[in-house]
């Protein structure tokens, strides 16, 4: 099926696509005129997360391209979270109920729904405000909230409905968030831009706030840990010095090899915690990837934060009594594993990291397991460095021991370990001090840097656009169905088309005629050929090629047969005759279709074909002049039958006309004999054997199954040379050259 079938089946057609075509676009100028207008607002908040500062344990911030990506993304995230539209949604239906001016004011068939009637106003005005101040969210299982929830519904605030209209997007490469909101009324749209920042701010702070004293809380655990570290050192380092006084050269050697002693234990003991460092620091590392390839959906929790940090204050707390006992408490132990549990029991139900929003929840663990590789790595570098300096301290004593003395580098020794242990308590202290002036929220430095005003127009409707699309896709929707149809017809509506389904030759086509319209006969009028119609024309010409097959074949006694009844034998038959007419030729037409006898009924002939018998008479051509009828064509007489339930060989008589055609066709130039379809009747494989030549006429419209098959067989493999070919009838014009 090349493209330039295609293309004629879509021409052909060209008037129904132009209407559906029309029709679409009518449809999108009808939809347009209801399209509600729609007023959109524009505000601009800035982040500074390039200005970022955090509680950490590296006074040294690192500007990181990625991380800032990632908090851009919570920041989104948290703008469409359950929490900030919720709040957003109370502060909108808060609105409309004490305000003389509200955004939505209900239609008396809402003010008739049972969620209007049974509310209590005063009550649902004192729960949103509650839930404002606490910024929890309503429960459907309490009748009260439930029915304010209803109630927001039925305001069209809900979560969906201004998730869908709310737009957050952040400007490419820059510190900036533009927030836009459609709705009905512009004062609806630059209060939502305008106080959703306000709501964000809100919640976000919450989530910052307690994550900021938390880090603090476990700065001062460790500094005090490490302050009580300092002291003992301290102690340690004065008792030795008091102890030897001015160095004795004699004494060094033995004080050398016990500061040998002790420097073997402490590296031993160094080496196995730096060990354990690096195991630590490989766990955080691998749970990091983890989280990395991880993705929550979001969902909703209660909100259990001051419990939590309850929890962690009195972990703090117990942490110092554990440091100042000398971290061998069982009983502070076990109480901080408790509190461990009861918060990692906590923590997945609460909202600290998002307030149900567990992305957020995730950031969160993200940004602890950071911290706690800053941890490791910081304390695995200081372990590595007191390695380190052990191996020279050691070697540095046996020098001493082996050579005399010790004393003194002993008292270096503890010098040095009091020295790391008092950098080690300053920098605790300086992360504690910079920790003071970060602001509550100390991740970013949220400002609205730009105030939504209420558009003075709506936004346009895309009529235009609108319109085109519909057309286009009628156009495209119909012309595909049209080619779709093409493809699955498996009609023989082409010569291509016929040839490759029956492999037979093909004699001519026949284009399609309108004989109620116009008379057969008018088609073959003689006169001014360029008067004559197109279609006339075609006819015309294609018999001619017809004509001239047939003449040159070398058959005198053509049998006209079809595979389908109503395929156009007779309409063939009688055109055939007029075109031999035409060329001074004398035709004889038998008809012998006992199913079917149309052509004796079109040209009024004696149905005698069963009844003729020639007997053993002399004058047998005289008595077949006497069953003959002369038609209205020229030089052309027919034989008629009568239409009945039976075969040739069932009803033709001994000696019948059929048996001797041959002493017939001596008097015609040529003999048509029109038999019954090969598909369900026997009548024309019977009559194969008193013609010179078969032809079968094929309609455009057939599909070529199993059974036309085997009459195709039976034309090649069992007539012989007799089958002349087949005429391909009723075909379109436009399909005549495929």
């Amino acid at each position: 099926m090349d493209l330039a079938y295609l293309f004629r089946a879509l021409l052909r057609r060209k008037w129904i696509i132009i209407v559906s075509t029309v029709f679409g676009s009518a449809a999108g100028v009808i939809g347009t005129m209801f399209l509600p207008r729609n007023f959109v607002s524009y505000a601009q908040y800035t982040t500074g997360f390039s200005q970022t500062q955090r509680v950490s344990l590296s006074l040294n911030e690192i500007f990181d391209v990625n991380q800032i990506d990632a908090r851009f993304t919570n920041v989104i995230e948290t703008f469409h979270s359950p929490t900030v539209l919720g709040m957003m949604a109370y502060d909108l239906l808060l609105h409309d109920l004490e305000s003389s001016r509200p955004f939505r004011i209900l239609t008396d068939k809402e003010k008739k729904d049972t969620v209007y009637l049974r509310t209590d106003f005063e009550k649902v005005k004192k729960i949103l405000r509650d839930k404002l101040s606490d910024m929890t969210l309503l429960t459907t299982y309490d009748p009260d909230e439930k029915r304010v929830f209803d109630l927001i519904a039925l305001y069209g605030y809900g979560e969906f409905n201004l998730s869908k209209k709310l737009s957050i997007e952040r400007v490419p490469h820059t510190d900036y968030l533009d927030v836009t909101y459609s709705s009905e009324k512009p004062e609806l749209s630059a209060y939502v831009v305008n106080e959703i920042g306000v709501k964000f701010k809100e919640f976000y702070t919450t989530l910052t706030t307690s994550r900021t004293k938390e880090s603090l809380s476990k700065l001062d655990s460790l500094a005090h840990s490490k302050q009580k570290q300092v002291d003992s050192l301290r102690k340690v380092y004065e008792d030795f010095r008091s102890k030897i006084g001015t160095p004795n050269i004699g004494d060094q050697a033995t004080a050398a090899m016990s500061g040998v002693q002790e420097l073997t234990t402490s590296l031993t003991t160094e080496q196995s915690r730096n060990n354990e460092l690096k195991s630590q620091l490989i766990s955080v590392n691998e749970q990091l990837a983890t989280l990395n390839s991880t993705t929550v959906a979001p969902i909703r929790v209660e909100n259990n934060n001051d419990e939590i940090l309850s929890l962690r204050e009195k972990n703090r707390q117990l942490n110092s009594q554990l440091a100042q006992s000398g971290g061998d408490d069982p009983d502070i132990k076990t109480k901080i594993e408790e509190n461990n549990k009861r918060i990692l029991q906590l923590s997945s139900t609460s909202p600290t990291a998002g307030t149900g929003n567990s992305a957020q929840k995730l950031s969160e663990k993200k940004e602890e397991l950071q911290t706690q590789k800053i941890n490791l790595e910081t304390d695995l570098k200081a372990s590595e460095q007191n390695i380190d300096l052990y191996k020279s301290r050691l070697k540095e004593f046996r020098e001493v021991a082996f050579s005399g003395g010790g004393a003194e580098a002993t008292a270096n020794a503890l010098q040095n370990d009091l020295n790391i242990a008092q950098k080690d308590l300053e920098k605790y202290n300086s992360s504690i001090f910079a920790s003071q002036d970060i602001d509550v929220a100390p991740d970013f430095n949220f400002k609205q840097t730009l105030n939504g005003q209420p558009s003075l127009k709506p936004e346009s409707n895309h009529r235009t656009l609108i319109v085109g699309i519909s057309g286009l896709s009628m156009l495209f929707i119909t012309s595909l169905f049209i080619l779709i149809l093409e493809f699955i017809d498996t009609s023989v509506r082409t010569p291509s088309f016929f040839f490759r389904a029956t492999k037979m030759k093909l004699l001519t086509t026949i284009n399609k005629i309108d004989i109620q319209k116009k008379p057969l006969k008018e088609y073959f009028e003689t006169g001014n050929q360029i008067d004559r119609e197109k279609s006339s024309n075609i006819f015309i010409e294609n018999l001619r090629k017809l004509r001239f097959e047939l003449e040159n074949c070398g058959k005198k006694v053509i049998l006209v047969t079809s595979f389908k009844p109503k395929e156009g034998k007779s309409l063939i038959i009688e055109s055939l005759a007029r075109a031999f007419s035409m060329s001074k030729k004398k035709i004889l037409i038998i008809d012998a279709n006992f199913s079917d006898n149309s052509l004796t009924r079109t040209f009024s002939a004696k149905p005698a074909l069963e009844t003729f018998s020639l007997g053993s008479q002399d004058n047998a051509i005289d008595k077949i002049w006497g069953i003959t009828t002369l038609t209205n064509i020229s030089n052309t007489d027919i034989i008629g039958c009568n239409e009945g339930n039976y075969t040739p060989s069932e009803v033709l008589p001994k000696n019948n006309l059929l048996m001797n055609i041959q002493k017939i066709a001596q008097h015609y130039d040529i003999i048509f004999i029109e038999g019954a379809a090969l598909n369900t009747h026997a009548d024309s494989k019977e009559l194969s054997k008193f013609a010179d030549g078969i032809v079968t006429v094929v309609s455009s419209k057939d599909i070529i199954r199993e059974t036309d098959k085997e009459s195709i067989q039976f034309l090649k493999n069992h007539t012989g040379n007799k089958f002349v070919g087949a005429v391909l009838n009723n075909v379109n014009e436009e399909f005549l050259d495929f």
